[in-house]
């Protein structure tokens, strides 16, 4: 028994040791106080062309961060409410999918904020949000699907260089800027960029169907770009406001109460270790890029 209660007592005074050594350390307003519980707000930026990956350093998310640290707050207990702070013209439309997938994915409530641009597959990601706010001087809108395909058969031909294509299968050279296109790779490329539309419209339908006037709709979708104001009179987005207004919104969507707390997402400056690395990436891409045939792509 004596035993005991000197372990007992032991235990405790380790117990009163270890939090006077938390108390010295952790203000007392985190450690006890209610900001220990607080949700915080993830502000994720996305900037900049989308791509899916990026041979060098950049100072923008690839789409294949992005999903990941949405992933990430989505998961964090601290979180209350995500903010995609959104400058963005577009990008590839399977790299903008990807992202819009894993933002209806999140059991969270999700806000965008267009800043100076969310056109395209920026506005496709902000579609995905739970609620839109802009700048109403923002550009946004861009609904629409291209394909850019460079033919420099003419331009050869008056330099004098004659390129040989040697293919199996008749349209395996397709894009190539060393061949035109015939009628029928024409319309084919035409109808997986169609399709690729369709699909842009039928998810902002489904993401935003009860905000939209169709028949508006359907004339917007032809690639125009749309001023926050007019996006707002189309039911493209919510509202229009400042970030820090959008930032209130987040709060209040959020559940959060009081001054919010933000987590901002963002990469470190560029070192001299990415200088060397970003230079020798891009080497390599010029040779690479000498080496391979062209792709034909599509953006949104």
């Amino acid at each position: 028994m004596r035993n005991l209660i000197i372990l007992s007592l032991a235990s405790l005074v380790a117990l009163a040791v270890i939090v006077l050594i938390l108390s010295a350390a952790i203000p007392s307003g985190l450690l006890f106080g209610p900001a220990l519980f607080e949700k915080s707000i993830a502000v994720i930026p996305v900037k900049g062309e989308i791509f899916s990956s990026t041979g060098g350093y950049s100072s923008s998310y690839t789409a294949e961060e992005l999903v990941a640290i949405i992933d990430d707050a989505g998961n964090d207990p601290t979180i209350g409410v995500i903010f995609l702070d959104i400058d963005s013209p577009g990008g590839g439309v399977v790299a903008t999918k990807q992202i819009v997938a894993k933002i209806r994915q999140v059991d969270k409530p999700v806000i965008a904020y267009i800043g100076d641009v969310g056109a395209s597959g920026g506005y496709y990601i902000a579609a995905a949000a739970d609620e839109i706010i802009a700048d109403e001087d923002s550009l946004t809108g861009s609904i629409g699907v291209i394909s850019m395909v460079y033919e420099m058969v003419e331009l050869l031909d008056n330099l004098g260089v004659k390129v040989t294509t040697i293919t199996a299968g008749k349209n395996k050279d397709i894009g190539s800027p060393f061949s035109e296109l015939t009628e029928g790779q024409r319309n084919m490329l035409q109808e997986i960029v169609n399709q690729a539309l369709e699909g842009f419209k039928e998810d902002i339908i489904e993401f935003r169907g009860n905000k939209l006037d169709m028949e508006v709709f359907d004339e917007l979708t032809d690639g125009r770009i749309l001023s926050g104001r007019q996006a707002l009179e189309a039911g493209l987005i919510d509202d229009v406001g400042t970030k820090e207004y959008a930032f209130e919104k987040a709060a209040e969507l959020g559940g959060i109460t009081g001054e919010p707390i933000l987590e901002i997402y963002g990469k470190q400056g560029l070192t001299l270790f990415d200088v060397f690395t970003q230079a020798g990436s891009s080497f390599g891409d010029g040779i690479s890029s000498r080496m391979l045939p062209p792709d034909v792509g599509l953006k949104s």
